[in-house]
């Protein structure tokens, strides 16, 4: 009897240490995604989104295609040279002639956008291409470090999905 009760008290006790015990840590969050740098195009982005990844980064290439291949696409960067008031509405129309001078070529307008970077700009329009209706939206901003034209180009398939690949690129 002895033995069965101090086996009892030896067992409530463990059991009242482990009612007292910490629950386990949770796990660290993920690391963000990597960030891209390009010298050439002196531009980086502190992360790239889980659903692209980083096609080309050489010279004043930097390109982005999403991970997944049946969602077809690119994103480029491009940047102009140095100029004294780099004028985005004229970006704006320059890309409108463009996409209406392209076969089936329909322009779809622009939006100006405000965000913490300042003012930018983005123009949309279909078209065809070896038989395939594509469409381009581009951002047009100021470049972050000089005063230069910095260009954000998506191009892909053309579908029912137009607000969704706006808003990725934005």
């Amino acid at each position: 009897m002895k033995l069965l009760g101090t086996v009892s008290l030896s067992l409530a006790l463990a059991l009242a240490l482990l009612s007292c015990a910490r629950p386990p840590e949770p796990p660290p969050p993920p690391p963000p995604p990597p960030g891209v740098e390009n010298a050439e195009l002196d531009l980086s982005l502190a992360s790239v989104p889980e659903s692209l990844t980083v096609a080309a980064n050489q010279g004043r290439s930097l390109q982005l295609e999403p991970v997944d291949p049946t969602v077809g696409g690119a994103i480029w960067f491009e940047v102009g040279p140095e100029e004294v008031g780099v004028n985005l509405v004229a970006a704006v129309r320059d890309h409108q002639q463009y996409i209406e001078g392209l076969p089936d070529g329909n322009y779809m307008g622009a939006q100006e956008l405000q965000a913490d970077f300042g003012t930018a700009f983005y123009s949309r329009g279909r078209f065809t291409e070896d038989g395939a209706a594509l469409e381009e939206t581009v951002i047009f901003r100021i470049h972050p470090r000089a005063s230069r034209l910095l260009s954000i180009d998506y191009r892909y398939p053309a579908g029912d999905d137009s607000a969704e690949r706006v808003e990725q690129l934005i």
